[in-house]
């Protein structure tokens, strides 16, 4: 039913052999739209995708399922959460009317929530706090 609307599925361990060329499946893509396992979701554990990760500092916009990740980041410019197919197709729409600000908006929400240089000095001032 995907590859019948125009999805391209395709075995990871054959095309993305290695991080670079993964990283350019990445950056070749428009963005990210990802469901979560259902024990992440039920649980509301807050789990998050390193994919996802990625594909914001690659300045690609995320539509993802919610985890209870969106207690922690900010949601609706460059990163949406849904919880219903009507939330997902809302993010999608919203990242299509307006793509080159959400893509901006991707990329500055990596930097401020994963770059490790914020990340790691804000873990070594609450372990020595």
């Amino acid at each position: 039913m995907l590859q019948q609307k125009g999805w391209q599925i395709i075995e990871p361990a054959e095309h993305l052999p290695d991080p670079w060329t993964y990283r350019e499946y990445l950056r070749r893509s428009k963005g990210e739209w990802s469901v979560a396992k259902e024990g992440y979701v039920k649980s509301r554990s807050g789990w998050f995708s390193c994919r996802s990760a990625c594909y914001l500092a690659l300045g690609r916009p995320c539509v993802l399922q919610d985890t209870g990740w969106s207690n922690v980041y900010p949601t609706g410019h460059g990163l949406f959460a849904f919880r219903t197919l009507d939330e997902a197709l809302a993010g999608i729409d919203a990242i299509n009317a307006d793509y080159a600000a959400h893509s901006r908006a991707a990329r500055e929400l990596a930097g401020q929530m994963f770059d490790a240089r914020i990340v790691l000095a804000n873990l070594i001032a609450k372990a020595t706090a």
